[in-house]
């Protein structure tokens, strides 16, 4: 698809966006609060998400749910504006996902973007992460915030998103479901809740996924239950606490192709990959805390603890790992609000402790399992951050959000092996002081005007620094400004948001080839990122909703000699999509959508690129209802129109190209009782 239809999209837009606005006197028997203004506290600071001066998206639990497949996070995080997800197919790599760039050269797992799940940070101190032990059948929303956060969240906050699992209900309530699907996908789930209002509620989601999966070399497994309580201990304090554990016994890795492997056989795997019987397998378990107490009307302390165990295996190409990881962390809490009648203004202050302890052995994969050791490291990264967040707020019409965060980040690796003659220790410590500043004004309760400048920093991870050379590695630095103009309809119909945004990064990591083919991680000199985001959602009839968005970037190296004036790999220059759905008419729900994503260079010198592509799909779901009970039928169609595109693309690689899957079907059933 060499000329997508990216004005289509505008057009679209824009015509679909003017009768709606010119016919918003017109009353009909549509709801009038599906986009009312919402309280959110996804960036810990309770603010309407109208007048919030940071880009953000919210997706609420029906759009994540009905009709889904359920496979992968991708398909929950495809419709957010200014994010791109790749290798959703490959679950021994895990999803790779890019907020304006940030986590675009991730090997594997996410990075430079920090995950919560329920609030509990899922990114380690080193600012990666993995997202295995998140189900997407137990979500039940998403936040996405596109602007930097590192004034808020610390290290490898280009953007953030939270996830949320749980649901909390006092009436009792439960759901039973089986899909099965192509490339021998099959999943099983449960969910269910309840308890009584104000003494005990809980959550509970359990799941089995499997997958032969569309090319060679590509299964998996995955167990997974995850829970939790709410306590209301009286009219002022609360404590939530969540418990997950996620058994995946088996995740092939086909690994990467080259255009002569795609002409002979697209559903191949890598043969040095299937040789070696690349791949993972892994356990995890994780529990957290968090208590809530008011003082009074205008103090409340919070207070959150957690603990992460994870075992991990991972077979390579001539290398095989076994890690032991515990990841523990607290965040202590205090806000003061003014009371009701005076200036509206809100003061945090808190502290982020957190500990990764890592026990990693290196074996050689030459079939004989992890018998020849050649590595022992014992690796600690740390890491306390302390912020003063303020938010200000004027006549209800100008908003201010100011944050100032101080972080501190100790590393220590120590080699343990005896006969290893060039010993691996290690030591460091980095320390960050990052500001955030938003302003946001609300000329009404239908527009806003917000603008946003703050700083960023990243440090390299424990892999980037056992391969940085001779040389080092530094932090990469970001300072970041942001235009945007928020409108919702009067009958809150339909809401549209355009921002703009330019970023400054220094010493930016990349991964280069050296000579004689090592790969090494460097700081480059210095690149700008820029680019526009549009986006709108509403509904366009009394059982029709829709949204649309459309992306364009542009993200450039500069003052460095090999790469000046290069592109970013990794990363489209244009993306756009769209999603219509109807609301239940008659038990039945339909749901279209698509996504263009712009062509991506696979390498830094800009000599390799792969085309742009289209990837459409389909839902239906059809409810019964018998008494109290709903049985929901569904079926969808994934890349719709057949198009032969690649789920990934590995940067600076001699076989770049993971082929993603053709059109492809799934069938279910759930049971809601």
């Amino acid at each position: 698809m060499k000329n997508p239809p990216i004005l289509m999209i505008l057009t679209c837009c824009f015509a679909t966006a003017y009768p709606l606005f010119a016919q918003q006197t017109e009353g009909d028997t549509l709801k009038t609060n599906e986009l009312a203004p919402v309280t959110v506290t996804a960036y810990r600071v309770e603010m309407s998400d109208m007048a919030t001066p940071l880009s953000m998206t919210r997706i609420g639990e029906k759009q994540l749910q009905t009709g889904a497949q359920q496979l992968g996070l991708d398909e929950a995080l495809m419709n957010v504006p200014g994010l791109f997800v790749q290798n959703g197919t490959n679950f021994a790599q895990d999803i790779r996902v890019s907020i304006r760039g940030f986590g675009a050269r991730s090997a594997f797992g996410i990075r430079g973007v920090k995950i919560l799940v329920d609030g509990f940070p899922e990114s380690t101190p080193d600012g990666t992460a993995q997202v295995d032990a998140i189900d997407p059948s137990s979500l039940t929303g998403l936040t996405v915030i596109r602007s930097g956060t590192g004034g808020l969240y610390g290290n490898a906050s280009g953007g953030s998103i939270n996830f949320n699992t749980m649901k909390f209900n006092d009436e009792e309530w439960g759901e039973a479901g089986v899909t099965v699907g192509s490339y021998g996908y099959q999943k099983s789930q449960i969910k269910m809740g309840g308890g009584k209002a104000n003494k005990f509620l809980y959550s509970l989601n359990g799941a089995f996924t499997s997958l032969d999966g569309y090319r060679e070399h590509n299964a998996m497994k995955n167990y997974l239950v995850n829970g939790g309580f709410l306590i209301p201990i009286d009219s002022t304090m609360t404590i939530r606490g969540v418990l997950t554990y996620v058994n995946s016994p088996l995740a092939q890795d086909p690994g990467g192709l080259d255009e002569e492997d795609l002409k002979e056989d697209r559903r191949m795997a890598n043969n040095a990959f299937e040789f070696d019987d690349v791949g993972e397998k892994l356990w995890q378990l994780r529990a957290g805390i968090a208590v809530s107490k008011d003082l009074n009307k205008s103090h409340r302390l919070k207070a959150s603890f957690f603990q992460t165990n994870r075992s991990f295996e991972s077979f390579l190409v001539n290398d095989a790992v076994k890690l032991q990881r515990s990841f523990t962390g607290g965040t202590f809490n205090y806000e003061y609000r003014t009371k009701p009648g005076h200036l509206n203004w809100s003061l945090n202050l808190g502290a982020d402790l957190e500990n990764q302890a890592d026990d990693r052995k290196r074996f050689d994969n030459d079939g004989n399992g992890f018998e020849d050791q050649y590595a022992y490291l014992t690796e600690s990264y740390a890491s306390a951050g302390f912020y003063a967040i303020q938010k200000l707020e004027f006549n209800e019409q100008v908003y201010l959000l100011a944050s100032l965060r101080y972080d501190r980040i100790f590393i220590n690796v120590d080699d343990k092996f005896p006969d290893n003659i060039n010993a691996d220790d290690y030591k460091d410590d980095f320390a960050a002081l990052n500001p955030t500043l938003g302003f946001s004004v609300t000329p009404s309760e239908y527009a806003t005007i917000f603008f946003n400048y703050g700083s960023n920093f990243e440090t390299p991870t424990l892999l980037e620094l056992s391969q940085a050379g001779d040389e080092g590695l530094k932090p990469q630095t970001t300072k970041s400004a942001e235009l945007g103009i928020r409108v919702l309809s009067e009958e809150q119909k339909i809401k549209v948001e355009i921002a703009l945004f330019r970023m400054n990064l220094k010493d930016e990591i990349i991964r280069v080839t050296e000579n004689f083919g090592n790969n090494l991680f460097r700081n480059v000199g210095s690149s700008t990122r820029m680019g526009v985001e549009l986006s709108m959602n509403g509904k366009m009839a009394k059982h029709l909703a829709f949204s649309m968005n459309a992306n364009f970037y542009d993200f450039e190296f500069e003052d460095y000699d090999t790469y000046d004036r290069n592109k970013m790999p990794g990363q489209p220059r244009y993306m756009a999509g769209f999603m219509f759905s109807n609301s239940r008419i008659k038990h039945l729900m339909l749901t279209a959508g698509g996504n263009w994503v712009g062509s991506i260079y696979a390498d830094f010198d800009n000599r390799e690129s792969v085309d742009d592509y289209f990837f459409g799909y389909f839902r239906a779901a059809y409810d019964f209802k018998f008494k109290e009970n709903v049985l929901e039928l569904y079926s969808g169609i994934n890349n719709l129109f057949n198009e032969r595109y690649n789920a990934n693309v590995r940067i600076n690689n001699s076989k770049p190209f993971e082929p993603a899957p053709l059109r492809n079907f799934y069938t279910g059933l759930k049971i809601r009782f």
